[in-house]
Order: structure tokens, then C-alpha cells, then sequence
């Protein structure tokens, strides 16, 4: 976590002035800010996380926690420095902390290119437009641009008729060459700093700029993109998709790191400079997969990727069951190529040291009772250790909050255990399972398989509250994870690769963090 370090020393650094946007910082609920003597500190729970910061720090806390607008809060240190505040706020917000809003007025917004790959949908291409035209965005510095890749239909006429509606180029390319090299043909031909792409099957909200431009505002930052979501409801796997499409990361802003919670954006719905979207050499020609590939290349050059759920996409999603099989086990699949691609970006489960010993503790004991009691030292031995560290650094935590950190852990790392299992291993362990099915070993992995697939689609439930039935959303769970699985194993084989099967264990150790 990011210490405010450079914040001890801002009664030595004059007051610089602020940028054009407005910056509004939102303190998350379960943020504390405590000062004890002359120590000052952050506490957040869920997970249990503490943050030394200097006593300067507490006070543009509670500040803020009264009147957001950083700005005017700025105003009131004399000694303090826009930019060091900002960059500080900005770390928070990369943890979850405090939700950073940036807004401009509309001569500061820069040009956009909207750019629309698209092949033989005249009719999703027009609803498209529709919504295009409702934009809630300057018109003089908006451009569309819709390359169709050789539609064989009256997909091109069909756009043409929306010429003297909207800002609208179209680019009508000789022969199919695929949605990627169909957004790099926009990319090179389009006039807007910002490159704002989006699917034909797609409909933007009207405030879809407006939500998500202010945050090129900041220069670090080289893509944004928001929720894509349902466009309607009218069918189960409708409603399974509001709450478990991969196109979305939920209702919380995140920054998009590769192993992150928010690991990627998609194209139905993301925002690129144009100048390191061309740094990079665009998107590759590969499908699917391409947009997570170019996430993950602008932020390997070290560019700041945001997620930001407020700029909303309406998506037509597949809602019958063999496509959306279909399209889950392709999105899979896509993973072998990017592993590929991004070696160190492979798939990642992270588990408490203290855990997994006490396991390996209760393993080794067996059935001898005497012995059982022996798994739960690790954790013990782990929680008891943190407070004594705590108790060196006089941080105001209590062992009641530790002990529910540490059990909040447990749970956070066997539903994740249980997640890798579904996601990656379910047939081959199903299959183990059937083949030694006469042993104690075939029965415990058939319990191990089973328990992943139903606890991780139970939580879930009880987690998101879908608009759906507990059966069919188990059942929509469920063949989500096995078409996951299946299409991970077929790209595998067509690869002749088992390496994004090698999920990396990283074990976690509690520490404090100060500056």
C-alpha cells in the first residue's frame, strides 16, 4: 500500500496552482482516521489494512470527510502542494480507499473519436447510433467513425442515412480483416485525442463521455472504461449476466492492474489516448483476448488504467444458453494466447502462510483427534504475532479486529481456492474423481470438485443478490465455470501448452505499513 512519505515535508514546499478540472474525494466508510500521540494512522477494514501517515495527513482527512472538493480544501494550507495532495489521494483511491471524481467544463474537454468496428448488423449498428445521438457531449469536439469490415449486407447504407445526424465518418474496408485490425484502420484515421471504442451490438448512456473523459485530465492516465451491463432483463441469463458477465468488474472504481481485482477492460467499452494507443502498435490480431492484451501492454510501459463503473454501456448479451456457452468457453480459450503473450501474468492465487500450514497441520494429523487440535496453532501462532507488532507501533486495533481479520481472510482465501479449482481444474478433477472412484482418494476429489462448483456459486448469490431464482442462477453458475473450464482445456491442446493450467501460489504474510 502506498505510505504519504512526501507528505512529511510539505511546510517546506510552496503552494503550487491547481489544474483546470475539479477534483471530489469521496472517503470510503470503512476508512478510520486516528491520531494517537503523536502517531497518526489510516485503518481499513475488509481487508484489515494500516497505514502510518504523518499528523498532517488527519487533518486533510477530516477535512475532506466534510466538504470533498479538494480544491477548496487545498485553499485552506497555505503550505500545501496541489500536485503532492493529489498524487497522495490517488494512491488511496488505487486501494480502495477514497473514491477520486474529476470533472471539466466543456471548454476543457479534449476531442473524441468514437470508432465502431462492425460486419453485417445493420439493425444493432442503427441502435447504436440512436443512442450515439443522445450523447451528453460537445458536438464540435466529437467524431464517429464506423469502419465496416466488408459487410456483405446493407449494414454501410444503413449508417449512411445517420450522416447528417451525427459527427459520423464511415470507412468501408475491401475484405474482412477483423475486429482488431478494423479498430487500428479508426485509430490511425481519427482526429480526437481520446479514442473512445465501443461494439455495434452496444448502446452508450448518454453521460458515457462525460463519466469517463475527466479522467484523462490527470496525464498518467492512458485508458479508462466503465460497467457494460444488460440491455435488458427479459431473460434468465439476462439477469445472470447483470451480476457475472466477465465484460464488468462490479459497482466499485478500481485501477486496472494485470493480477489485480479489476485485471482488465473491454473493448464494448473503453477509452484510449490516441498517442499511446499508436505507442504501442494498437491492438493485436488476435480474437478474442485483444483488448486484454492491449490493457495489459499500456500498463506494463507503467500508464495508469482505470476502471470506472459510472460510464455505462448497454450490451446485447447472448441470452440463450449454447451461445452463451459458447462465448464463455471462447473468452477462456483467449487466455492461452495471453499467457503466451504476458508470462508473468498468469493467473495467480494468493493464500494466508498460516492458513495453508494449518492445513497441512490438519492433513498430517489425520483422524487422530488428539492431533487435530495441533492445525489451529499456525493461525494462533499468526494472529498473536501481528498483535504484538501492533502493539510495538501503539496502533489502535484491538485483538477482537485481528482475530476477524484473520477469519475474514480464511473465508476470502478458500472461496478463491474454490474459484481456481472451478475455473481451471473442475473436469480433470470430475474425471479423476470417476476414474478412482472406488477409492477414498476419488470420492475426496469428487467432494473437492463439487464443493468448489456449489460454494463459490452460493456465495455468490448471497454476495451479488441477482434479480434471479437461486436455482437457475446456480445452474447459469455452474455451466459458466464447466464452459470456462472446457474452453481453457481446448486452448491448451490446440497450443500444445499447459502452462496457463500452472496457476502460481503466492502466500501472504500480514505486515503494517509506515512511513
Amino acid at each position: 500500500m502506498a505510505s504519504a512519505k512526501e507528505l512529511g515535508s510539505i511546510g517546506r514546499i510552496r503552494h503550487d496552482p491547481e489544474p483546470a478540472g475539479t477534483a471530489v474525494c469521496h472517503l470510503s466508510p470503512c476508512l478510520r482516521v486516528v491520531q494517537c500521540g503523536d502517531a497518526a494512522w489510516l485503518i481499513a477494514t475488509r481487508p484489515l489494512r494500516l497505514l502510518r501517515v504523518q499528523p498532517r495527513v488527519v487533518k486533510l482527512l477530516e477535512k475532506l470527510r466534510v466538504d470533498p472538493d479538494v480544491g477548496r480544501v487545498v485553499k485552506s494550507f497555505p503550505d500545501l502542494r496541489w500536485e503532492t495532495v493529489i498524487s497522495f489521494l490517488e494512491r488511496l483511491a488505487d486501494e480502495g480507499l477514497v473514491r477520486l471524481v474529476w470533472s471539466l467544463p466543456d471548454e476543457m474537454l479534449p476531442s473524441v473519436s468514437v470508432v465502431i468496428p462492425v460486419r453485417n448488423r445493420p439493425a444493432q449498428l442503427s441502435a447504436c447510433l440512436a443512442a450515439l445521438e443522445c450523447l451528453d457531449y460537445p458536438r464540435e469536439r466529437l467524431e464517429i467513425l464506423v469502419v465496416d469490415d466488408a459487410s456483405s449486407d446493407d449494414t454501410v447504407a444503413r449508417a449512411e442515412t445517420w450522416r447528417n445526424r451525427l459527427p459520423l465518418r464511415v470507412i468501408r474496408l475491401p475484405a474482412p480483416v477483423g475486429a482488431a485490425a478494423c479498430r487500428n484502420h479508426g485509430a490511425e484515421l481519427a482526429r480526437g485525442e481520446i479514442l473512445a471504442f465501443t461494439d455495434s451490438d452496444c448502446r452508450p448512456h448518454p453521460r458515457w463521455l462525460r463519466e469517463l473523459v475527466p479522467e484523462f485530465v490527470r496525464t498518467g492516465v492512458v485508458a479508462v472504461g466503465g460497467a457494460v451491463l444488460p440491455a435488458d432483463d427479459d431473460s434468465w441469463l439476462d439477469r445472470y449476466e447483470a451480476v457475472e458477465s466477465p465484460l464488468t468488474h462490479g459497482p466499485e472504481p478500481a485501477r486496472v492492474r494485470p493480477r489485480g481485482a479489476v485485471p482488465y477492460l473491454v473493448t464494448a467499452n473503453l477509452l484510449v489516448r490516441r498517442r499511446a494507443l499508436l505507442e504501442v502498435g494498437g491492438f493485436a490480431r488476435i480474437h478474442p483476448g485483444e483488448d486484454v492484451d492491449l490493457v495489459w501492454r499500456l500498463c506494463e510501459r507503467g500508464g495508469r488504467v482505470l476502471y470506472r463503473p459510472a460510464g455505462i454501456v448497454l450490451h446485447d448479451h447472448r441470452d440463450r444458453l449454447w451461445p452463451f456457452l459458447h462465448r464463455r468457453a471462447a473468452y477462456a480459450s483467449s487466455e492461452v494466447v495471453l499467457v503466451q503473450r504476458h508470462p508473468h501474468s498468469r493467473h495467480r492465487m494468493t493464500v494466508p502462510a498460516a492458513m495453508l500450514a494449518s492445513i497441512g497441520c490438519g492433513i498430517g494429523a489425520g483422524r487422530q483427534e488428539g492431533l487435530v487440535m495441533l492445525a489451529m496453532l499456525p493461525l494462533l501462532a499468526d494472529v498473536l504475532v501481528a498483535f504484538q507488532r501492533i502493539r510495538r507501533l501503539r496502533a489502535p486495533v484491538s485483538l477482537g479486529e485481528l482475530v476477524l481479520a484473520e477469519l475474514r481472510g480464511m473465508l476470502v482465501a478458500f472461496y478463491w481456492m474454490g474459484r481456481t479449482i472451478s475455473r481451471y481444474y473442475s473436469w480433470p478433477v470430475l474425471v479423476a474423481g470417476v476414474i478412482f472412484r472406488r477409492r477414498g482418494f476419488g470420492r475426496w476429489l469428487s467432494v473437492l470438485v463439487g464443493a468448489s462448483l456449489l460454494g463459490t456459486a452460493s456465495v455468490d448469490y448471497i454476495r451479488k443478490r441477482p434479480s434471479l431464482d437461486p436455482v437457475r442462477f446456480l445452474l447459469a453458475h455452474l455451466c459458466d465455470d464447466l464452459a470456462n473450464n472446457s474452453g481453457l482445456l481446448v486452448g491448451c491442446l490446440r497450443s500444445g501448452t499447459i502452462r496457463p493450467l500452472l496457476v502460481e501460489l503466492s502466500l501472504y504474510w500480514p505486515r503494517v505499513e509506515k512511513s
